[in-house]
Parts: C-alpha cells; structure tokens; sequence
C-alpha cells in the first residue's frame, strides 16, 4: 500500500503540462482544386487520416515511432514523402500520375526500433523484420528479437511460450491493436493462432505500461498491429513449406472504395503437417501434426467527425502427438498420445469520435467478445475448456484549461466465463470486472517527459484492486535518454490452460492447500537510451535494468519427482533482469544488432528460494542484414548463445541423477532472399549447427511409468529444418493496369 500511495502522490504533484502538438494542412492539386480522401499518414506508425471535402487534415505528431516523413496517397496522384518536422501549418500540391520512367527515392524503414518520443522504453518491430526468419505465426516473428525468448513448452505438444524480463509470457498483457487477445484458455497455442503475414507491425513495452490499456501488465505489453486495408496493397499471397512436410498458405485481399473513406479486407490462413517426424530417435513425434484454417474481415470507414473499424475472426486447429506408433496406429498394446481441438471466434469493434478545431479532444470506444472451446487428451487424462469473454473500454481525451495539459479517462469492464477440467478436476469460475481509471501526461518540458495515472477495478470474486503506475522520461542531451518506471498490475491465473507443459507428465497433481488468488506484482525499471549516427546513419545504444516483485504468485512446484503442487506464494519470488542492445547501419544496408542479457529469476519452493527452473541466467544474440543495393539480394543471419539454467532433479529408472543444469549452447539461424519487384523469393535454414537437447523425454520408452515427463525443454528438440517460401504482392496500379490489359485483348477479339 506504501508503493501505491508513493505513486499517486507521484501522480498528484504533477501540474504542467505541454500538449502533444499537431500538424494542420489543405491538400490541393496543381490547379488549386482542393483535393477530398488523400490518404496522409506517418511513415512507420499506423497513426494516419484522411483530407475533408474541403482537402484539409489534422494530424497529430505520433507518441510512437516517428521519423518526421509524411507520405501522402491519392488514387490518380503521385505519392508523395515530406519531411515536416516542427511544422504546424502546411500546404501540399500533389501531382497527377504520369507514365514516364521516374527515379523513386524511398526511406527504407528499420526493421527493429526503440522509439525515441515515447515515454515507455518501447521497441517497435515492423514488417521488415518479420521478413528476415521464416515469420509463420506470431511466435516465430520474434526468432530475430533479443528482448523477447521464445521456447517449446515441452517435446509433445508443440506449444510455445515466450518469455519477457526473464518471466513466463502469461504475464505479458497481450492485445492485438489494444484489445484482449491472447489470454485465459488461449494461453498455450495462441502464439500460433495469429500469421506472420497478417502483422503490420509489434510494439514491445517493457515494465509499467498505461493504466488506460488494463491491468494485466506485470512485466509489459506486446500490441500487434495487424494489416489494415487502407494501408495495404491491394493483393498479398504468402507460401511456404519446410522439408518436414509443413505447408503454409496466406492471402490477403484489400478493396477501397471510390470515395476513399470506406475499405475492407480479408485475410485468410491455412496450416497443414501431417507427416510424422522423430529425428532424435526417441519414439515420439518431433513436431505435432496440425491442421489449422483462419480467416479475418475486417472493414474501416474515415470520416470528418468519427472514425469506426469491425471485423470478425474464426479459427478451427486440430493438433496431435504422442508416441509414433499411436500416430500410425499400428500397435496392439496402448500407446501415449495427445489431441486438441480448437474452435475459436472473434468479433470487434472501435469507434472514434472527433471535434471540430479541437484534436487534442476525442472520445473512443473500444470492445470485443471472444468464444474459445478447446477439447482433447493428454495420454490416459481428459481435458475440456471453454471460454467466453467480452471486453468494453470507452475513453475520453482532453485538456486542463489549455494544451499545456492533457489528460485520459475512461472506464473499462472485462467479462470472463471460464469453465475447465483436466481428468478428474474442475475449476468453473465467472469474472465481471469493471473498472475507472485516470492518466495525466507531462510532455516535453525542459525535455522532460512523464506520464502517471492510476486505476480501480472491482472483482466480483476478490474484491477491489487499485492500480497505480508511473514512466518518466528526460532527454538530458540531445540524443541521450534517462528513462524510469514503476507499477501494479495484477492477473487471474488458469491452473491448467496456462500450465500445459507439465501436464504431459506423470506426475501427480496436488493441490493441498491452494485456493484461486490474483497475482500481483510490482515491477520497476531504469534505462538508458542514446541514438546517434553512425557516417549518416541511425545507431542506438540502449542498456536496461528491471525488477519484478511478486506479493502473490501461482506457484508450479516441480521439486518432488512425480509430484506436481500447486499452491500460493508463501515467501520471496522475484526477477532482476539486465539487457544491452547495439544496433546500427555502418554501410548502407547493412544493419547490425548486438545484446546480451543477464538473468536473476527466484521464488520460494516449500521454504527453499531457488532459481526458476529452465530459465537460463545468461543469453547472448546478434544479428546481421545485409540488402544489395542493385540486385534486390536479402541476407540474414541470427546467431543466439544461451547460457544454463537449472532443472529439477529427478532420476531415470535405472536410479541416475538426471541433469541438474543445462549447458551453454549456440542456435544459428539463416536465410536469403530475392525481390523480383512484385514477388520475392526466400529459402533458409533454422538451426544450422543442428544442437538438439539429448534425451528431451525423460523414460520416454515407458510413457504411462511413474518417471515419464516431456516437460523438461531447454533447447532445441530437433534439428536443422530446411524452409523456402515466396511473397506475392499486387499494387492498385498494376491491378488496374491489368484489367484495362484485358479488356483491350476483349475488345480486339
């Protein structure tokens, strides 16, 4: 209670504030005809808007990523970039579209950022790094990230889970373009229910994030932006296979409308494996057999006075593993073997409100609702899921007296039922949470920046839990950033959903003593930040240290062999997590990126503060892009070096201690890839050195003995995979080109 009444005061001493500022502009065609539906938007931020009837904008200066350019679009005119920084009034001729041959200059955009302008220490991955790593869902676009692990959950199952500030990825609040997205029984596979292609960009938030996106944010935020239709071309086709049998396909299709202010899209996904594998010869699939399709359509409209995007998703998945004579079915006796089969359907909806001559005014509404059924087997063990959640979120946005001072509020409600049974045990639970919150902003004074705001929520459940969470930012030179937060976030775990790596175990489940409690957890963090230039070119140095405080944790105790307990934090249970990154273009085109990352993560096992398990305490990584600048060539290469963590003692059956502590090993990653204009071509390889973790499964010849467990995954559990795919992409112009090619070829016929 201390720390939260330190941070309101923190909140409450703040008075002055200098308003975000904005850019006001006529757009008009070289006779002076005012041009209506220009498309004018920031160059790498989704922050955009479109020309009146009278061919003005109003744009405000983005608090993310922002390089100064302005690109401008209009069907019938040429694009066009500005450099308007520090402009507050413009006028822009755009010019009608000629065919010549014509000289284009573009700004080739970084594929991994850390935003300069914001408050938070956000680092922001657009769609050129997805394009680096065979990016097939968003589990696999951060293989070329060093703030976020990604890891096998276990040997069986093929499900991920990523990690931030050395913590399991369920205390990450994950949205997809700021609403709930992955969370509750989508916990396991949902990393894989959201395509590569389908991403427009990723912002990655470290520590205490705004009160005004939720409460679940304990270690950060990961917010996907995913393609719109009026920023996308009009075709999009995606392919892809690996030499284990695994096919992928997307395609993305966008149409605007004539008047410019309406756009739709459809995006659709398909996953197919269906060939078994088990390269490192111990009986059970390498990777687990999927069938998987996906769809989304999604709608925009741009008025004058309100702006509103819908849409909705509907996923089905069918995963299975287990012993490889359960999968071809050809054995007499009983075999382990796992199934899951997923069904799962979204609708959203955001509407925006504006007012005349007032930008720094608005009001918005956000909400979606979400039905997800999940049902299947885990060797001899039952499981079902189902939930239903609906999220509503309305926010307003003004000014104290002036714009000197600017302030967010709103309310927000969350509606949870979920009902879940593994074999024999069930949990039946139904959240109703509402909520207020307040935030103000401090921006830019005397190159001081703060944003403070605090936040009460109603459980029906567990009562009343306040929030409260601060980020300071000061520029102390030009270039150089000091940064530091801290705050509360709090979460409802789901003791089975969220912990399916060690169900596929034979351990046995205690749950003495443990009643359902929020986890709740204090997290603070310094950093510094100093972007420069390297002969011309952007470079940043970036060194960050975080802390994470848990005063209530679910706790998975997997001390004891064939003994699986869960229970209430009942001690210390903590995380000190330090990161260095480099990153900079020395020649042209050729992007370097370094880091390496320190991790202390403890809690307390029954009276014993030990190291989490399978969190390895050292991580090492770099990357290297390299663009031809005539032959249209890619090259990519990520070399990562992960230290030891420690693993649970248990012992085979012939009495033998197994490992009680990884080793370090090394994971190479590489890829080419060949632009020819509106398709490109990439082959490349995952796991060069082929280090693959000895023995994943413990007894696994004996999967239904007492000391079967395929939870216990530091490393890679198979080796080199060898992939090639093609993107394919068709502009309005050339769609346009081709149909009036066509009816030429009618009309002489």
């Amino acid at each position: 209670m201390k720390r939260f009444v330190l941070l309101t005061s923190l909140v409450c001493s703040v008075f002055q504030n200098y308003a975000q500022a904005s850019l006001t502009g006529v757009v008009k065609s070289p006779t002076g005809e005012k041009l209506p539906g220009v498309h004018v938007y920031w160059l790498g931020t989704p922050q955009g808007t479109y020309t009146d009837s009278a061919g003005k904008f109003t744009l405000v200066y983005p608090d993310s990523l922002y390089t100064g350019k302005l690109i401008l679009s209009h069907i019938g005119y040429e694009t066009d970039t500005l450099d308007v920084k520090n402009i507050k009034q413009i006028t822009i001729t755009l010019y009608e579209t000629k065919i010549l041959n014509t000289v284009v200059i573009e700004e080739r955009l970084q594929g991994s950022a850390f935003k300069t302008s914001a408050v938070q220490l956000i680092e922001n991955l657009s769609k050129n790094e997805f394009k680096k790593a065979a990016c097939c869902n968003l589990s696999e676009s951060f293989e070329t990230n060093a703030t976020i692990d990604v890891s096998f959950s276990d040997a069986v199952t093929g499900a991920k889970h990523i990690q931030l500030l050395g913590l399991d990825g369920k205390y990450v609040q994950l949205t997809t373009e700021l609403l709930p997205s992955i969370r509750g029984l989508a916990s396991p596979f949902g990393l894989t229910y959201i395509p590569g292609p389908w991403l427009e960009s990723i912002q990655i938030s470290k520590g205490a994030g705004s009160v005004v996106n939720g409460f679940e944010a304990l270690t950060g935020q990961i917010n996907v932006e995913l393609r719109k239709p009026e920023n996308e071309k009009r075709l999009h086709v995606n392919a892809y296979v690996n030499h284990m049998g695994r096919a992928e396909g997307n395609v993305i299709f966008t149409h605007r409308f004539k008047s410019n202010r309406w756009s739709t899209a459809l995006l659709a996904h398909g996953d197919y494996m269906n060939t078994p594998v088990d390269d490192n010869d111990d009986t059970f699939q390498d990777v687990p057999l999927i069938k998987q399709g996906s769809f989304l359509h999604r709608w925009t409209y741009h008025g004058e006075k309100f702006e509103t995007q819908f849409g909705i998703k509907g996923l089905y998945e069918s995963r299975g593993g287990g012993n490889m004579a359960y999968l071809r079915n050809d054995s007499l006796f009983p075999q382990y073997g796992f199934d899951m089969q997923t069904w799962r359907g979204e609708a959203f909806w955001k509407f925006g409100i504006f007012f005349e001559g007032q930008d720094w005014k608005s009001i918005g509404i956000q909400t979606n609702g979400v039905y997800h059924d999940q049902r299947g087997f885990f060797g001899n063990n039952r499981y079902e899921g189902i939930q239903r959640s609906a999220f509503l979120n309305i926010i307003y946005q003004s000014i104290f007296g002036n714009t000197q001072h600017k302030f967010k509020t709103g309310f927000s409600f969350q509606y949870d039922q979920i009902d879940e049974a593994f074999d024999t045990t069930g949990f039946s639970r139904l959240e109703l949470i509402p909520g207020g919150y307040f935030e103000y902003t401090f921006d830019n004074l005397n190159n001081v920046s703060l944003v403070a705001g605090g936040r009460l929520d109603y459980h029906n459940l567990f009562g009343f839990f306040p929030v409260a969470r601060i980020n300071f930012k000061w520029e102390i030179t030009k270039g150089f950033y000091f940064r530091a937060s801290g705050g509360r976030g709090w979460r409802v775990p789901n003791l089975f959903a969220e912990n399916t790596a060690v169900l596929v175990s034979a351990r046995q489940i205690n749950l003495v003593g443990y009643n359902i409690r929020p986890e709740v957890a204090w997290n603070y963090g310094l950093s510094l930040h100093y972007a420069f230039q390297i002969r011309k070119r952007d470079a940043s140095l970036v060194a960050d240290f975080f802390r994470t405080d848990f005063t209530n944790q679910l706790i998975i105790d997997r001390e004891v062999q064939g003994e699986l307990k869960f229970y209430n934090l009942n001690g210390p249970s903590f995380s000190n997590v330090f990161q260095f990154t480099f990153q900079a273009e020395p020649i042209r085109k050729f992007e370097i990126r370094l880091a390496y990352k320190w991790q202390d993560v403890r809690a307390d096992f029954s009276g014993n503060v030990e190291r989490v398990p399978l969190v390895p305490e050292h991580k090492a990584f770099i990357n290297l892009s390299y663009t031809t600048p005539k032959w249209g060539f890619s090259f990519d290469f990520t070399a990562k070096l992960n230290g030891p963590s420690r693993i649970p003692t248990v012992t085979d059956p012939s009495g033998n201690v197994w490992q009680t502590q990884s080793p370090w090993y090394p994971i190479f990653h590489a890829q080419i890839a060949k632009d020819f204009k509106i398709m490109e071509w990439y082959v490349g390889c995952e796991n060069i050195g082929g280090f693959t973790q000895p023995h994943p499964i413990v007894d696994a010849q004996n999967p239904f003995g007492n000391n079967f467990d395929a939870s216990l995954i530091w490393a890679p559990i198979f080796g080199r995979m060898f992939y090639t795919g093609i993107r394919f992409d068709l502009e309005y112009k050339q769609a346009r080109s081709f149909k009036k090619q066509k009816e030429k070829i009618i009309q002489s016929q």
